[in-house]
């Protein structure tokens, strides 16, 4: 079977030539060396767990989904919100702003990961449509001490069609990787249109930008730059957004203040060693006592089967304790850290005295404080749109920066605390996550256990080690209830296993005289 290619006539070889001829002179070289690659397709190892997460739904923004055949009929919808801002400036037409891109193409053409097998006109009027579309929607959240005098009176084609559901649609596919076009594109037709000075207009532009991000980003935003920088130091409104939300990973950790109350971790420690050593001495008489009641069931001695009946239970408990005492995280066993997030949940976290408090800050800032037992989580804001966009800035952490991988990590984490309606309810209820009217409790819980499980995230030191403390507290606390349990239990019934043991002690001494004298074999064979 032949295999399929891109090019499908002789006019699309002859532009394939010459396109690889642009790419391989020197001034070209120059500029892929000077403009990273920025705007991504998304794998399948990545998207192939829920693919309408990373496919525009409703609308085409950039070369790669542009010509799709079912997000084709939105172009109409596009051109008018575009001759909305032409119309809004009155100074150039689609036309003129076509051939001002004219010697931009190649810088277009570098920020693109994929081969773009489009002419140079094609490809610029369909950025120069999709820059003017992104301006008339942006254009909404920019601050109100500038829109007095910048883009005042835009007609807005999103709220004349008058669906809330159409704008929440057109924000999920804004911010997908693969629907992405420079932030460049989009200032050089404001500095072309507007009159004002083009410091002012990179500031106009980049208030549009954070508001947006501002409004729509899943985690608070602590650093946020000036306007201008978010316009020249980010690619795209979705590296912006990303860049908002992991903005403090670098920076020294947020110092949590100590508090007098609650126990040391030295005395913690001393406990747990304690702890231990009880364990053991338990789990060593456990042993010889079930080890001589399975000899005491196997006698086939007419005199024992009576006390043979009310083995089973007693075999039964003893058994289950030894199991419980037995279980590595109550023998003091150390764990090595695994790569995926292994974590109680929320619920198991709780039953043993964690607490959940809000922090300000990015995912870096979580925090545990092992005195107090409280777990500080980022503020979580959970809508519509939630999913898509964290599915999208996983996805674009992963192909841009795959050796520190600090968003996909926090996900796993809350993916591995929160296993059902009551977790959620519980992080609810401590103000960690703060969700929509629009979204349940059961569709909360069903985003975070149905993020993606396709990329293997790289360790994160910071983070992983506050989860490797939590962990170790839980197991410290477990270890403390359990010993309680076997004080209020084991202990108080001491006098029951003293008579017990006391008993099988005198029936093995008996059975070990009676075979002393007679030929005791046949006696011991299974029934």
């Amino acid at each position: 079977m032949a295999s399929l290619s891109i090019l499908n006539s002789e006019s699309d070889e002859e532009n394939w030539v010459i396109q690889i001829n642009q790419m391989s002179s020197e001034a070209n070289h120059s500029i892929l060396k000077i403009i990273p690659v920025c705007i991504y397709q998304v794998p399948k190892s990545l998207s192939s767990a829920k693919p309408e997460a990373f496919a525009p739904q409703l609308i085409a923004i950039g070369p790669y989904n542009h010509f799709c055949p079912k997000l084709y009929p939105m172009e109409r919808f596009k051109v008018l919100s575009a001759k909305a801002v032409l119309d809004h400036f009155q100074k150039h037409d689609l036309k003129q702003i076509v051939e001002e891109f004219r010697n931009t193409a190649t810088f277009i053409r570098a920020s693109y990961h994929k081969y773009l097998d489009l002419k140079d006109e094609t490809l610029l009027y369909t950025v120069a449509i999709d820059a003017l579309f992104l301006l008339n929607f942006f254009h909404n959240y920019l601050n109100e001490k500038f829109s007095g005098s910048f883009m005042a009176g835009l007609e807005d084609r999103v709220r004349l069609r008058g669906v809330k559901l159409t704008k929440d649609a057109i924000i999920r596919d804004i911010l997908m990787v693969e629907n992405q076009i420079p932030t460049y594109s989009l200032l050089k037709i404001l500095v072309l249109q507007s009159s004002e000075p083009p410091h002012l207009v990179q500031d106009y532009l980049g208030s549009m930008l954070l508001s947006f991000c501002r409004q729509h980003s899943p985690l608070n935003l602590t650093h946020v730059p000036t306007c201008s920088e978010a316009v020249s130091k980010h690619h795209h409104v979705l590296d912006l957004m990303y860049h908002l939300v992991v903005s403090n990973a670098e920076k020294p950790e947020t110092p949590i203040p100590v508090q007098s109350q609650g126990t040391s971790v030295s005395q913690k420690s001393s406990t747990s060693e304690a702890i231990t050593i009880s364990f053991k001495k338990v789990k060593c008489a456990l042993t010889w006592t079930l080890n001589s009641m399975k000899k005491l069931k196997d006698v086939n001695i007419p005199l024992v089967k009576p006390i043979k009946r009310h083995l089973d239970p007693v075999l039964k408990v003893s058994s289950q304790l030894k199991t419980l005492s037995s279980h590595p995280k109550l023998s003091g066993e150390e764990e090595e850290a695994p790569l995926v997030v292994k974590i109680p949940c929320v619920r198991e976290l709780h039953s043993v005295g964690v607490f959940f408090q809000p922090l300000e800050g990015g995912n870096m800032a979580i925090e545990f404080d092992e005195k107090m037992g409280i777990l500080y989580l980022p503020v979580l804001k959970l809508d519509v749109n939630s999913e898509v966009i964290m599915r999208n800035l996983v996805a674009y952490e992963a192909l841009t920066k795959p050796d520190f991988l600090i968003f996909t990590r926090y996900t796993e984490l809350m993916r591995g605390i929160v296993d059902t309606v009551e977790d959620v309810k519980l992080l609810m209820k401590a103000g960690i996550i703060e969700s929509s009217s629009s979204l349940s409790v059961q569709e909360t819980e069903e985003l975070f256990n149905g993020m993606s499980k396709s990329i293997g995230p790289t360790k994160t030191q910071k983070l992983d080690e506050t989860i490797k403390k939590v962990n170790k507290y839980y197991q410290c606390r477990r270890k403390i209830n359990f010993f309680r349990v076997l004080t209020e239990y084991v202990y108080k019934s001491w006098k029951f296993f003293t008579l017990l043991a006391t008993f099988v002690l005198l029936a093995m001494t008996a059975i070990e005289t009676f075979c002393s004298v007679y030929d005791c074999h046949r006696y011991f064979k299974p029934e």
